[in-house]
């Protein structure tokens, strides 16, 4: 039976391998197909390979932030000195965290690492726990995605309390307490949880479709009361009816000054000490994915200096504000895949003060989600009102003509779209609008951005993510 066992693990490991240097050659990077296959051969991949580390595994997991977050804490590790793996092309549901292990692992099927940080799909999330037994989760937002795979957010809140139960007794959750939701979740018995949150006083939100999807208490079903919003539901909330409010965190990022050269400077405070770091990371949403990953490492008893190198290096993921240079002119990649994401999007692209031109790429595949509706709850009426620093506006992808009505409603003027629904094409067009010393924003769903990464990539700007 052992022997059985041994083969089928080096059946589906050497498949998986093989299969990835294939995916590789042909430039699709093998983060699905590998591990499908091995789980195929062999079920019980994941929990053999994980099984081998010498430390544990940190599942990340949660709607947005989880790649830059699970990036951040691997980055700190390393830094750290612990050998790691980690799944950073964001192929999250559990066939992407098995080609990541696999990818690790020797032919015969030894993992040689300490820990390994996995990004999970929120729904996949109670299946890749019971399969892995991460010593820590972190836990960024609940925010509604992807409605034809998970419905509304119940769904999803529902989905990573059992995760969380099949997380062992002795580890460690870290839980974002500016969302009332996931505050509300009880600690299993015998773990240590952290929290983690901002307080900063930060610009009036002037956004309408903000995807506040949580605005009810999470205990009572009363309103709930906020006293700052961050953005959506995150932010100092209280119920009128009962007792429930906002936890004090203890970890929170108290200030931050934004350099000229668009970097902040921030202070974080933990229970015992505080520190200052500088991040090139834009956003509101990155400060979270910041505090999420110094709090993972607090409760991982990282130092203060080595948090503080690792993040300072540390520079945006695969499509998250990715940042390129052509010719002295910025390409700027920022995924986009639900309401409250696409909206912190925004909001960067309006604080930019250079004249900018603009490429999105809607995708309706499986990896993105079939339903696109969500388009219609993000506030793309913000940009017409900065059309005066938008030299063009270009659309592309499965769903071209989509986005170009949304574009239309939104306020543009319909001769200012341009639809060219070759996205590789549409990278070359739009870069021809790009006025000198501007910056071309792309904002693509994920198999959109998986293809214009590779078109970017034979044009000679970054390298696909396996080589980064």
């Amino acid at each position: 039976m052992r022997n059985l066992l041994k083969i089928k693990l080096l059946a589906g490991i050497w498949t998986a391998k093989v299969l990835t240097a294939l995916t590789r050659i042909l430039g699709r990077g093998g983060t699905t197909l590998p591990g499908r296959v091995a789980l195929k051969l062999e079920p019980s991949v994941t929990s053999i390979l994980s099984a081998q580390l010498t430390k544990n595994s940190i599942i990340i997991s949660g709607t947005n932030g989880k790649t830059t977050t699970s990036a951040l804490v691997t980055g700190i590790l390393k830094e750290a000195g612990y050998k790691c793996t980690h799944n950073q092309a964001g192929s999250n549901l559990s066939w992407g965290v098995a080609s990541a292990l696999i990818g690790a692992s020797t032919w015969s099927g030894r993992l040689d690492a300490d820990y390994a940080v996995m990004e999970v799909d929120e729904g996949a999330f109670p299946g890749v726990a019971g399969e892995i037994q991460p010593g820590g989760v972190v836990l960024t937002n609940i925010f509604r995605d992807q409605l034809d795979r998970y419905g509304e957010i119940d769904y999803v809140l529902e989905a990573i309390k059992r995760g969380l139960a099949l997380q062992p007794v002795n580890g460690f959750e870290v839980i974002n307490a500016d969302d009332p939701s996931l505050a509300s979740i009880e600690s299993g018995s015998g773990k240590k949880r952290w929290t983690y949150g901002l307080e900063l006083d930060l610009p009036a939100d002037n956004f309408q479709n903000t995807g506040r999807d949580i605005k009810t208490c999470p205990v009572c079903s009363g309103k709930l009361d906020y006293d700052k919003i961050y953005f959506a539901h995150l932010g100092h909330y209280h119920c009128p009816s009962c007792s429930y409010k906002r936890p004090k965190p203890d970890v929170r990022l108290t200030r931050q000054t934004v350099t000229p050269d668009g970097s902040s400077i921030i202070e974080i405070r933990f229970p015992e000490t505080s520190l200052e770091v500088r991040s090139s990371l834009l956003g509101t949403y990155n400060l979270y994915n910041i505090l999420a990953a110094l709090t993972c490492a607090k409760a991982l008893d990282i130092g203060d200096s080595t948090m503080v190198r690792a993040l300072e290096r540390a520079a945006p993921s695969f499509g998250r504000m990715e940042r390129f240079e052509l010719e002295g002119n910025s390409i700027i990649m920022a995924l986009i895949k639900n309401p409250v994401g696409a909206n912190e999007v925004l909001r960067t692209i309006l604080a930019q003060q250079n004249e900018i031109s603009l490429l999105v790429a809607i995708n309706d595949k499986i990896a993105d989600g079939t339903d696109i509706s969500w388009l219609w709850d993000v506030d793309f009426e913000q940009l017409p009102l900065k059309s005066e620093n938008i030299s063009g506006v270009t659309v592309s992808g499965l769903r071209a003509w989509d986005m170009a009505v949304r574009f239309k409603y939104a306020g543009f003027d319909p001769d200012q779209i341009q639809v060219v629904e070759n996205t590789g094409e549409a990278i070359e067009y739009a870069l021809k609008q790009v006025p000198p010393g501007g910056r071309l924003f792309i904002l693509p769903t994920y198999t959109a951005m998986l293809e214009m990464r590779r078109k970017l990539n034979k044009l000679g700007l970054g390298k696909p993510y396996w080589e980064d």
